[in-house]
């Protein structure tokens, strides 16, 4: 008994060991991961700020204005996500310089460069912007604005979700040893203890009641060692039958041997011997009778109990298949929310700079009329004036409308694919304007990148079906190349074509990155399989366009790589087209 108790222990402690080792892990891994997105998050506030009040600055800038530039770099020093700021001019001599700072010339910046985000050295971390003043039209630096932020900050703003992370862990643990020790407790050291007391109750003359019987312990171990137990008991039950066999037969011989004397005795004892050797196969044929039904009896209550096992694990995994479908649905639904919300964010940078070039032009415009009121109150006003006025007036108004006009373009290519890409509603499209305004709302993520995309689609493809999850597969499919195919310094190109054939529409999508090695392949549309995570790769794209074109289009996909030769796609949907 005392060799199974090491064994328990030593069983539950190398489990335990493993599993505080990988809780251990998953917590700094969890702890580090809400770290660096509070830093990414205080970086972005800071880039928020810095457009909030990049035109009160310049202006300030342009006119000398140090007293305004001092009040509003004390109004930023004031916002709890701003630990330091320093304001210079165009020369690089520092205007302004308040909180927890470092020397900005240490960063070794070039002169065209607009924006920069500075890592963490010495617990402070910031972001960098040239500030550009618009004056009739044209652009002029004239100055940069430097914010930093703390690692105190990052921590003070995490702290409760530490609390929530170390405190999760450890509940989880006392769980985990709480159950476990109940567990080894009842599947090892009680059917061990019970099996261990009926083999002491073993009687060689009562065998029947020596067998072992674990009704409420049916772990296979347990049942091979019962079993294996029971059948040498049925073996020396035989080995007992043998044996009066044998002394039966001698009886035998020596009866044979005393009627001898006696003929009429021999004729009677051999007719009494026969007599009983009768007796003896019947009553040998009723032992091995009872003998098999006992061993039919006992294979009917074994089968009877490993059906109700595979009856329950059948129940079980039946349970673990529909919670796996229902986070499955989940994860898809909070994939294309986070697919939405980095449109948002490109789409949010490119509206502000044609609002701020509009803002610029309107200042100027208003500066001019006032110039021209304060001229003709004076009576001062001359035709050179007034040319100059008219000349200047036109051109803002000139940027007034074209900017305005993109803005609005923008807008509204967003408002129908995001809308979309949030339904699934199905509605009537022209397949070539909507994926031009899907590839609209995408373009922030083309900006900073020298990939070039080509669309080819006939201009009369109008079709009824689900605009949002044709949406989700285009920009699964751009964004996957965009992520996976290229390296940081790799001009990529990609390309979408589009055929009908009768009432299947078929898509072709490629790019001529990287490509992937066949074990790449079998894997691509396995949830959560990525092969840059580093870089924001979820491992749900792929298997977003999959389920997409499966189970909402019921159509077919395949596709068609190979290291260093890209990457392309065939996806042929079955839909809805309307012919004018």
């Amino acid at each position: 008994m005392s060799g199974t108790t090491k064994i328990s222990k030593s069983l539950l402690t190398n489990v335990l060991s493993v599993y505080f080792v990988l809780t251990l892990v998953v917590t700094c891994v969890q702890v580090m991961g809400e770290y660096f997105d509070t830093k990414s998050q205080l970086v972005q506030e800071l880039q928020n700020q810095q457009s909030t009040f990049s035109n009160s600055v310049a202006r300030s800038l342009w006119e000398y204005n140090n007293p305004q530039i001092e009040a509003i770099a004390e109004g930023l020093i004031n916002i709890p996500a701003i630990a330091g700021i320093v304001i210079r001019d165009e020369g690089g001599d520092v205007i302004v310089k308040l909180g927890l700072t470092e020397n900005v010339n240490t960063y070794n910046l070039a002169a065209d460069v607009e924006d920069y985000v500075i890592e963490e050295h010495n617990g402070l971390f910031g972001y960098y912007s040239s500030i550009i003043f618009e004056f009739a039209g044209t652009s002029n630096r004239v100055g940069d604005v430097t914010l930093f932020s703390t690692r105190d900050i990052a921590l003070e703003r995490i702290r409760f979700s530490l609390y929530f992370i170390f405190g999760n862990a450890i509940i989880k643990s006392t769980f985990l040893i709480v159950l476990f020790t109940l567990a080894f407790s009842r599947m090892l050291n009680r059917p061990m203890e019970m099996l261990t007391q009926q083999i002491r109750n073993f009687r060689l003359d009562d065998l029947e009641h020596s067998r072992i019987n674990l009704k409420s312990h049916r772990q296979a171990e347990f049942t091979m060692l019962e079993q294996a137990y029971n059948q040498l008991l049925d073996s020396i039950e035989d080995y007992q039958e043998d044996l009066k066999r044998t002394q039966q037969q001698l009886l035998k011989a020596n009866r044979q041997l005393d009627d001898q004397n006696a003929m009429l005795e021999q004729e009677v004892a051999r007719k009494t011997s026969s007599l009983s050797q009768v007796l003896t196969d019947l009553e040998r044929r009723k032992n091995e009778l009872e003998q098999r039904q006992e061993k039919l009896e006992r294979e009917i209550r074994q089968r009877k109990i490993i059906e109700e096992d595979l009856r329950e694990a059948n129940q079980q995994l039946q349970s673990s298949v529909t919670a796996s479908e229902r986070l499955q649905d989940q994860l898809l639904e909070a994939e294309k929310l986070a697919a939405l919300g980095r449109l948002v964010g490109g789409i949010t940078h490119d509206v502000g700079t044609p609002l701020g070039i509009g803002i610029t032009a309107a200042s100027v415009l208003g500066e001019k009329l006032e110039a021209m009121r304060t001229a003709l109150e004076n009576r001062e006003l001359t035709e050179a004036q007034l040319r100059e006025f008219l000349a200047a007036g036109g051109e803002s108004v000139g940027l007034l409308e074209s900017n305005l006009q993109r803005a609005s373009e923008l807008l509204g290519s967003f408002k129908q694919v995001a809308v979309d890409q949030t339904s699934d509603a199905v509605r009537e499209i022209n397949v070539k304007n909507y994926i031009e305004s899907v590839l609209q709302a995408l373009r922030p993520r083309f900006k900073n990148t020298p990939h070039k995309f080509s669309l080819d689609c006939p201009e009369d493809f109008n079709v009824r079906c689900n605009a949002g999850a044709l949406a989700q597969i285009i920009t699964n499919l751009i964004l996957n190349s965009l992520i996976h195919a290229f390296e940081d310094d790799q001009e990529g190109h990609l390309e979408l074509s589009l055929s009908r054939r009768g009432d299947v529409l078929t898509l072709h999508y490629q790019d001529d990155g990287k490509g992937l090695t066949e074990s790449q392949q079998e894997q691509l549309f396995t949830p959560f399989y990525t092969t840059r995570r580093e870089r924001g790769g979820s491992g749900l794209g792929t298997h977003i366009i999959h389920s997409l074109v499966a189970q909402t289009f019921k159509g077919k996909i395949s596709i068609k790589s190979a290291p260093q030769e890209g990457l392309a796609y065939t996806i042929e949907l079955p839909i809805q087209f309307i012919d004018r």
